[in-house]
């Protein structure tokens, strides 16, 4: 595995070693920069200094070749800095990452899944990594997103279940991330590979412990953080053992997680449809209540049932979706999200969403819904 320790993303093809980059301040931008420049043989020139900001450095010769793109996050912390020849370079700007509390990041990464967490003690989580990407490029939408909070690491992967919208994301991750741990369910996809690679990539992977969580465990991920498993389906069984139905079968064996930390709580259901929600409700009752929901299966109008939501009435609902021709999100869907009070996001709309809870919160008063999609860069724009 080629682990990248420096928040620092290059197009394919191009390759550096970062592990010993500065990443603060003034300095990561000309170390940063020097980096790109060397890939083609130029050489920093002698006039560049340590104050120079980023736009100076790309007006002069030799780097008229270079062009900002884009600024990361709302406050202008960081940029995309990109040259002719199609290689880019993603610097977040200092404090970018690992703020104390625990933020939910819900990713735009088209038409599939990806829930990105930050923990209290400075460990994180992947809940599925998104498809691949829609232009052919071995680099996932995922990819940009992770560069741009500075992750080198990631303490746990979970693949909600073998489709390729959930897990096409994650053979990158193993390829260029420390895992920790990986949490998977045991069905097997009989129509496709892919989840297949990517369950190999997490075997080879030093250190990375594989585990099939069952219906009602607890999962150690940080201390104050309770993350509880609801749905799962730890015994070995393949999608070609029904005669039909297969999608539905492996959307129903999706991992179903509560985390609960600081008195607020967030439902990532995966893709289960209807009749797991309705198990669910009625072996769980009032524990599904929520004030966050990863609203099932991008909104399809198979999943978020009445009875369900009527359960969990979550105040906050995002729903991740792109351009798809499923129908996703159903309208009826949304009505029924609505009907309980939630307000919906979209992140074929709204972008990245960021929900944060400020550290040793009580009673759910330090919850924040954070405006990520201002930024252009997390938007996926």
């Amino acid at each position: 595995m080629d682990t990248v320790s420096s928040p620092i993303f290059l197009a394919e093809g191009e390759g550096a070693d970062m592990r010993d980059m500065a990443t603060d301040g003034r300095k990561a931008w000309v170390a940063s920069l020097a980096v790109l420049l060397g890939m083609s043989a130029w050489t920093l020139p002698t006039r560049a200094r340590a104050s120079d900001t980023l736009e100076s450095l790309a007006s002069r010769d030799p780097l008229a070749g270079l062009s900002v793109s884009s600024f990361l996050g709302p406050d202008g912390r960081g940029m995309v800095i990109s040259r002719s020849d199609s290689v880019e370079v993603f610097l977040p700007g200092p404090g970018t990452a690992g703020a104390a509390g625990l933020s939910v990041f819900f990713v735009s990464v088209g038409q599939g899944d990806a829930e990105y967490i930050e923990l209290p003690d400075g460990r994180n989580a992947l809940i599925d990594g998104g498809p691949a990407d829609s232009s052919g490029s071995a680099i996932p939408p995922i990819a940009k997103f992770l560069a741009g909070r500075g992750v080198t690491k990631i303490d746990h992967v979970v693949l909600t279940h073998p489709h390729a919208d959930h897990y096409a994301g994650l053979g990158y991750v193993f390829d260029n991330f420390q895992v920790g741990r990986f949490y998977d369910t045991r069905i097997d996809n009989s129509g496709a590979t892919g989840d297949d690679l990517v369950r190999q990539k997490a075997a080879a992977e030093p250190g990375c412990a594989s585990v099939h969580p069952a219906p009602g465990d607890s999962l150690d991920w940080a201390p104050g953080v309770a993350v509880r498993v609801l749905n799962s389906c730890p015994e070995p069984s393949r999608s070609s053992d029904v005669e039909m139905g297969a999608s539905e079968v492996i959307n129903n064996c999706s991992i179903v997680l509560k985390v609960v930390y600081g008195g607020s709580s967030v439902l990532f259901t995966g893709d289960v449809q209807d009749d797991v929600e309705a198990r669910l409700a009625s072996e769980y009752g009032d524990e599904l209540r929520a004030d966050v929901l990863k609203v099932g299966h991008h909104g399809s109008k198979h999943s978020s049932s009445a009875a369900f939501l009527d359960k969990v009435r979550p105040d906050l609902a995002y729903i991740e979706v792109g351009r798809n021709s499923y129908g996703h999100p159903a309208e009826t869907a949304v009505a029924r999200l609505q009907a309980v009070g939630a307000s919906v996001r979209r992140t074929d709309r709204d972008g990245t969403q960021e929900y944060a809870v400020a550290p040793s919160t009580q009673g759910g008063d330090g919850a924040t819904e954070v405006p990520v999609a201002a930024a252009g860069f997390f938007a996926g724009r």
